[in-house]
């Protein structure tokens, strides 16, 4: 079976949890509290998805100092963006907060689990 690289397995993992979670809060409350779950999960997914973009930007045989300044610039701005947008997303499902933030946890924490499970480049995996 083939395998993911590392960022593939947290970017379509977190995809998989954003949607479950929206499609149940939206089954078991109503749609906006769908909405707002899925709100909750991009809020994870976006700026997630920019630092990895930032940071894979640089050439691997950048120099050292270039590559950390590309991941420090990059979290940087991951945090910024992040709290922009729990800031827009409050404006509009301040009243659905549960979901926005029940799925933004369970979205950050495929990040945690991909690292349990030992999700590794294909070239690089222990046999």
């Amino acid at each position: 079976m083939p395998t993911l690289s590392p960022v593939r397995f947290v970017f379509f993992g977190q995809l998989v949890v954003t949607g479950a979670s929206a499609l149940l809060w939206w089954l078991l409350q109503s749609p906006e509290h769908g909405v707002a779950a899925l709100v909750g999960g991009l809020i994870a997914i976006i700026p997630g998805a920019y630092l990895a973009m930032k940071v894979f930007s640089v050439r691997p045989d950048a120099p050292p100092k270039q590559i950390i300044g590309a991941f420090y610039r990059g979290e940087a701005l991951k945090f910024g963006l992040t709290v922009v947008l729990f800031i827009i997303a409050l404006q509009w499902f301040a009243d659905r907060f549960a979901p926005l933030i029940v799925t933004y946890i369970l979205t950050i924490l495929v990040f945690w689990v991909a690292f349990r499970v030992g999700a590794t480049e294909p070239a690089v995996r222990q046999r």
